[in-house]
C-alpha cells in the first residue's frame, strides 16, 4: 500500500521537526516551499498524503495544493494554518480542495491520528477507482467482444476506425479521450435494431429511403439508452446518442445544439466513421479527406484537419502474413478473415479488426472444425 506522504512548508526547521518525529511511521519526504513541493510530486509521486503548510511566499498551501490534485487527483491533502489564516483555509476545506484542516502548533499524536485517517481514505477511494475502472473495462470489452462475435462485419468498422480516433482525439486535445474510445466500441450497439440489408447499404454508401433514412437515424438514440444503464457511462452515452449530429446542427438529435456544443468525441466519431466508408468504397485516402473538407457544415474543420494530418502518418503500419498461431494482440485484419465447413463459406471476422486475446482464441477455436487459409494477411503498428 502507498504510505508516501510529502511534507511542504518554507520553515526548515519546522520541516526537521516533523522528520525526527514520523520518519519511522511512514515514508516522509520533505520539501522547502511551494516550488520545491509541486516539484517533488511531480517527480516522486504518486504520494497518498501531502501536508502543506498555508501561508509561505510566492505561492500559498491552498493553490499549491489545487496543483497538485491536478496531476495526483487521488492524494489527500491535508492543510497546516495558523490562526490569523483559519477562515480562508476553512473556505478551501469546504470547496472540497482539502481533506483535514489543523492548526499550529500540531502535537505529534494529533498528526498521527490525522495520517492515520487519511491513509484510510486513500486506500478506499483509489481501490474505488481500481473496481470502476476494471468493472467498466470489463463489461465494454464483453459487450464488444460479444457484438463482433455476432455482426463481424459491422464491429470491422471499430477496429479499422479506432487507430484515427486515438490520433485525432490526441490531437484535439480531448480531455476525456478514454470516453471517446469507448463510445467508438459502443457506437455500434443499436445497429442490432437494423436488418442487415439496410447496414449493408449504409456500408456501401447507397442512397436511403426517406423510411430507412428514419430506421437508420434511430440507432443513436437506442444504443445511447442501452449504453446510459451502465453505471459512470453518461459521457460516454451522449457521444453514441450525438453520433450522426452535423457540426451546423442537421442530423440527431434534431433539438441538440450545433458546433462547440456537440461533444467532442461525438464530432471525432463523426468524421472518422464517415472517412471510414469512403475508403471502403474504394477511394483513396487524400481524396476521402477532399470530399469531407466539401462537405461544408457536416463536420468540426478542426476535426477533418487532425484527421488529415493522422492519415499522413500511415506508414508507420506494415503490411505482412502471418500463420494463425503467430497472430497476437494489436494486430489488425488486412482482409476479411473466411472460413470453410464443406461447401458452406463463413465470414469469421471483418477486415480491420483489431485482434485481442478473446478475437484470436475465438479465431483458434474455428480452425479447429473450419478450414481457413493460410497465411492471413495482418496490419502490423510499427
Amino acid at each position: 500500500m502507498n504510505r508516501k506522504v510529502l511534507f511542504v512548508d518554507d520553515d526548515v526547521n519546522l520541516l526537521e521537526s516533523f522528520r525526527r518525529q514520523l520518519h519511522k511511521k511512514v515514508n516522509l519526504i520533505t520539501a522547502e516551499g511551494p516550488k520545491a513541493g509541486i516539484e517533488t510530486a511531480a517527480r516522486q509521486g504518486p504520494f497518498a498524503v501531502v501536508i502543506s503548510d498555508y501561508s509561505m511566499p510566492v505561492m500559498n498551501g491552498v493553490d499549491m495544493l489545487r496543483v497538485i490534485r491536478h496531476g495526483n487527483p487521488d492524494t489527500v491533502r491535508i492543510l497546516l494554518t495558523g490562526h490569523a489564516d483559519v477562515e480562508i483555509a476553512i473556505q478551501a476545506v469546504n470547496e472540497g480542495n482539502i481533506f483535514r484542516l489543523l492548526t499550529k502548533p500540531c502535537p505529534p499524536e494529533t498528526i498521527e491520528k490525522v495520517l492515520l485517517d487519511a491513509f484510510r481514505h486513500y486506500d478506499l477511494v483509489t481501490a474505488e477507482r481500481e473496481l470502476l475502472e476494471k468493472t467498466l473495462k470489463g463489461s465494454v470489452s464483453v459487450l464488444c467482444d460479444l457484438i463482433s462475435l455476432v455482426k463481424p462485419d459491422v464491429f470491422g468498422r471499430v477496429s479499422r476506425i479506432l487507430p484515427h480516433l486515438r490520433g485525432v482525439s490526441k490531437r484535439m486535445a480531448d480531455p476525456r479521450p478514454w470516453e471517446t474510445e469507448t463510445a467508438a466500441m459502443l457506437s455500434v450497439v443499436g445497429f442490432i435494431t437494423l436488418p442487415d440489408s439496410l447496414i449493408r447499404k449504409v456500408e456501401k454508401g447507397q442512397p436511403l429511403t426517406d423510411a430507412e433514412l428514419q430506421q437508420f437515424l434511430g440507432h443513436p438514440a437506442f444504443g445511447a439508452r442501452l449504453v446510459g444503464k451502465i453505471p459512470r457511462m453518461d459521457g460516454v452515452a451522449a457521444i453514441v446518442a450525438h453520433q450522426e449530429k452535423h457540426y451546423e446542427g442537421g442530423g440527431v438529435p434534431k433539438e441538440a445544439a450545433p458546433g462547440e456544443a456537440i461533444p467532442l468525441g461525438a464530432r471525432i466519431l463523426k468524421a472518422v466513421v464517415d472517412f471510414d466508408i469512403l475508403l471502403a468504397n474504394g477511394m483513396p485516402k487524400a481524396e476521402a479527406i477532399t470530399k469531407m473538407e466539401r462537405r461544408k457544415g457536416a463536420y468540426d474543420p478542426k476535426v477533418v484537419a487532425a484527421l488529415a494530418e493522422v492519415i499522413n502518418e500511415q506508414a508507420r503500419y506494415a503490411m505482412q502474413k502471418v500463420h494463425l498461431h503467430a497472430l497476437a494482440p494489436g494486430m489488425i485484419l488486412a482482409e476479411d478473415l473466411y472460413g470453410q465447413r464443406g461447401s458452406e463459406t463463413l465470414l469469421l471476422m471483418a477486415k480491420g479488426r483489431e485482434l485481442n486475446e478473446t478475437v484470436i482464441e475465438y479465431i483458434l477455436d474455428n480452425s479447429r472444425t473450419v478450414k481457413i487459409n493460410q497465411p492471413v494477411a495482418v496490419i502490423q503498428p510499427l
